[in-house]
């Protein structure tokens, strides 16, 4: 009777076994974490190969994940991914760790190229550090990219953002919330980027202003309007600014070498010594924006303080409408 049940024991562990080695546990196991996540639907999963090992760790490789996220489609190819604390779904504290290495992932507007992460799933909950060494975002560039990111019904947390990008550094937070209506909130810090590296992004800022540019940027808004804009940046002594931009100036300045200068760069399109320029932005009403530009030259021997207030729709493709015209 002993070699019976220990024949039975045999069996029973051999199916489970068998049971875990085959992708229909890796599917499902993909498909429960990702369930109730906003806007994730998982599309096709494909694993090359796969290895169970007791209590609970599950060793893939070959990984090949299409998501739609929010309507739009998403693919990552990993070489291979480590899932370990399986045994704790049995045990009901239910943390499941997932850490992968060299990951490349796809989407509408861009790439992810060497990715890394260690993911937490707890409950309905995915929480951990990632790391990119190339991000592309529509027109965006950066490299070292690191954050630590939670996905949750609540929507998607990206906090502690750190990267290089235009020969600068960029840090900060964001949060989305699905809703319904989806909203959004972030805050970035900007140190030392230099404005003549974004050309693909606004190609008349690149021309008109040289230098590198410091600050904060913090906005919020949802899918339709930005609500709420609180912006400071500055660039210190060395940044130059194309003379054209100054051009309605002239007929306020008397007679002097310094106008004639200025004369000079706008006729030849010449760009002009700074050793301040600052611009600040506030949201004061729905749509309504009210900021100071400052720019101090010794060249020409100029400062000027300039407010300005814009009434737009809130949407961000008026505002940078509003700042191509200021530009040209």
């Amino acid at each position: 009777m002993r070699w019976v049940v220990l024949a039975l024991l045999s069996a029973l562990v051999m199916l489970v076994v068998g049971t875990l080695q085959t992708p229909w546990l890796a599917r499902e196991l993909c498909r429960r974490a990702l369930t109730g996540k906003p806007g994730v639907v998982v599309k096709e999963l494909r694993i090359g190969q796969q290895h169970f090992s007791l209590p609970g760790r599950l060793q893939f490789r070959d990984i090949r994940l299409e998501l739609e996220v929010n309507a739009k489609r998403v693919s990552v190819d990993a070489p291979a991914v480590l899932v370990t604390g399986l045994q704790s779904v049995w045990s009901g504290e239910r943390r499941i760790f997932v850490s992968a290495e060299h990951l490349h992932g796809r989407y509408d507007v861009g790439e992810a190229a060497d990715a890394g992460l260690q993911f937490t799933l707890a409950g309905d909950s995915i929480s951990g550090p990632v790391t990119l060494a190339e991000l592309s975002w529509d027109k965006l560039r950066a490299r070292e990219v690191s954050a630590f990111v939670i996905l949750n019904r609540a929507g998607i947390e990206v906090h502690a953002v750190k990267m290089q990008a235009y020969a600068g550094k960029v840090t900060g937070n964001a949060v989305v919330h699905p809703g319904p209506p989806m909203t959004y909130t972030a805050e970035i810090f900007i140190e030392g980027c230099d404005v003549a590296q974004l050309t693909d992004i606004n190609r008349d800022l690149a021309d008109q202003l040289n230098g590198a540019v410091t600050g904060t940027v913090k906005l919020a808004g949802d899918a339709v309007a930005l609500k709420a804009l609180d912006a400071d940046l500055t660039m210190p002594a060395g940044g130059r600014v194309s003379a054209s931009l100054l051009a309605a100036l002239t007929q306020y300045l008397p007679q002097s070498r310094e106008k004639k200068r200025l004369d000079f760069l706008i006729r030849n399109g010449g760009k002009l010594a700074m050793e301040l320029f600052s611009f600040t932005m506030k949201g004061v009403g729905e749509g309504k924006f009210a900021g100071e530009l400052r720019l101090r030259s010794r060249e020409i021997n100029l400062e000027l303080n300039l407010t300005h207030e814009i009434n737009t729709d809130g949407t961000l493709a008026s505002l940078a409408a509003y700042g191509q015209k200021f530009l040209k």
